[in-house]
């Protein structure tokens, strides 16, 4: 990213906040779509950050760093305030959708339900 496109793009999240601190009011999304995602992400990322904070995990890449499911496990033990069994240690493809699966099924307990969004 140029430093033109990271200007573009704080300024368009800047003026993408209402006074209440909501993304998207008064954002013309229409044609920016791209930068509108790229938004969405720094902001969801974020906020996952906050949420691990006590952890001792970050992270960086959403895709890459969720990938063996033990963020995603950790966040769902902060959100819900009680511990999973999960593989600490992820050594192959298996135990990391056994953390995926854990994370799904803890969600689901919660009575939400999940749409589009398999274990398989």
């Amino acid at each position: 990213m140029d430093e033109e496109e990271a200007f573009r793009m704080n300024h368009a999240g800047l003026v993408a906040r209402s006074t209440e601190g909501h993304a998207a009011k008064g954002m013309k999304i229409k044609g920016q779509e791209d930068m509108w995602i790229t938004i969405q992400h720094h902001t969801f990322r974020n906020w996952v950050n906050v949420q691990l904070r006590e952890t001792g995990l970050r992270v960086e890449d959403l895709v890459e760093d969720m990938r063996d499911g033990l963020a995603l496990v950790t966040l769902v033990e902060v959100l819900q305030k009680r511990n999973l069994k999960k593989v600490k240690r992820v050594m192959n493809q298996h135990q990391a959708l056994e953390n995926v699966t854990i994370a799904l099924n803890a969600i689901e307990e919660d009575g939400i339900k999940l749409v589009n969004i398999g274990k398989h």
